[in-house]
């Protein structure tokens, strides 16, 4: 299934999600309520049988709200602005600020671990993570679960707000099974997350390599799932260049020749050569073009896995790593950013447009950076 034919699908609006190519984040939410006119006054209810029919008049009244990061040029985040420091604009239309405010609701969050025969030697990274995911991240209001993924899809935890239960599940990964049904633990994390209280924000931190084996699922499902729910998704690279480099090769295993052809990513202060640079692409093809979306993370060369495709477009990160402690970092940095958002909120002026609404979202000092959404999309009843 294209995406496409998915979004040709859609019968109701939905937040249509991705973000900026320095890598912040924002969540947009796209909301209608629909309101009916009332049939008459209760004097005339006995003739309304007879009377001619009015049309029913039906208005429809859109919420966008997105969170907004905002980063200074030393990469800190920035959180003392006020309202009249934004400017947001949809379709190119400056729009009118409803609400604004410092996001505080409580966090929905689903960890995702990747736990195939491939990823076995790095699960001890993942192991000691607990107390950032509880103390940091998700928070005393927070509830948090666990999926592990490989050739199937396990709940390993349901949501809990109890840290002692997220250290245990944390600390008894185990690896097994030949492939990486990312996609799928994808969909079902936002299954359990769409019952949830709306008054909560939806997080997925997924731990993974980024790529998908196997999975039932596609992008264009993912990324529609993904939208429709206001599910941020954030990505946190698995790396095995670090474990490739530091185990050489068995001295009687002949070369690959292929090791000529195939180049990896190279490590943090390396010059990239022939023998030790480059990257391998999923061999996916890229559904977003279809949609018209050209920004230029989505465009990027970099960004190569369907994790990473999903992080941009719902808002989120991603981080690729070279250690646990790097990893620990990166987590860290997460959690302050889903801490520090500021909520924005407006109705559009623009719905005659129907299809993609680009949003844009700026701050008035030059020396600071924005990460949000790149917008919506909506369709007309």
């Amino acid at each position: 299934m294209s995406l496409a034919a998915a979004l040709a699908s859609l019968a109701v609006p939905l937040g249509f999600a991705q973000s900026g190519a320095d890598g912040a984040a924002s969540t947009f939410q796209a909301r209608q309520q629909n309101e009916s006119a009332s049939s008459g006054p209760p004097a005339q209810a006995a003739d309304s049988q007879n009377a001619p029919q009015s049309p029913r008049i039906r208005v429809q009244s859109i919420l966008v709200t997105t969170p907004v990061t905002v980063i200074n040029h030393s990469g800190e985040l920035v959180s003392d602005l006020d309202q009249s420091a934004f400017k947001i604009y949809d379709n190119g239309v400056p729009q009118k600020i409803q609400r604004f405010e410092i996001a505080s609701e409580p966090v929905a969050l689903v960890i995702l671990v990747e736990t195939d025969d491939s990823v076995k030697s790095l699960l001890h990274q993942a192991r000691d993570l607990a107390p950032i995911f509880t103390d940091l991240l998700a928070g005393p209001d927070g509830r948090v679960a666990v999926i592990g993924f490989c050739d199937k899809v396990t709940l390993l935890q349901d949501f809990s707000g109890n840290p002692d239960q997220l250290k245990s599940t944390l600390g008894h990964l185990l690896a097994s099974g030949p492939k990486a049904r990312l996609n799928d633990a994808l969909m079902q994390a936002m299954r359990m997350l769409e019952s949830r209280p709306r008054t909560e924000r939806r997080l997925i931190v997924a731990l993974s390599d980024g790529t998908d084996r196997g999975s039932e699922n596609n992008k264009a499902e993912v990324i529609y799932r993904a939208t429709s729910d206001e599910v941020t998704i954030y990505g946190m690279h698995l790396s095995r260049a670090e474990e490739r480099l530091r185990k050489p090769p068995p001295e009687d295993r002949p070369p690959n020749p292929l090791n000529d052809l195939i180049l990896l990513p190279t490590p943090p202060g390396t010059v990239p050569t022939s023998t030790n640079s480059g990257a391998v692409p999923d061999g996916s093809v890229d559904p977003l073009p279809l949609l018209g979306l050209a920004s230029e993370a989505i465009g990027s060369k970099l960004l190569r896995t369907p994790l990473q495709y999903y992080a941009e477009f719902t808002g989120g990160t991603y981080y690729s790593h070279w250690s646990s402690a790097k990893l620990q970092d990166e987590l860290v940095r997460v959690a302050s950013e889903v801490h520090s958002q500021y909520e924005i909120a407006y109705k559009p002026t623009t719905l005659a447009q129907a299809g993609l609404h680009r949003i844009e979202v700026d701050v008035n000092r030059p020396d600071l950076r924005v990460r949000a959404r790149d917008g919506y999309f909506y369709q007309q009843r």
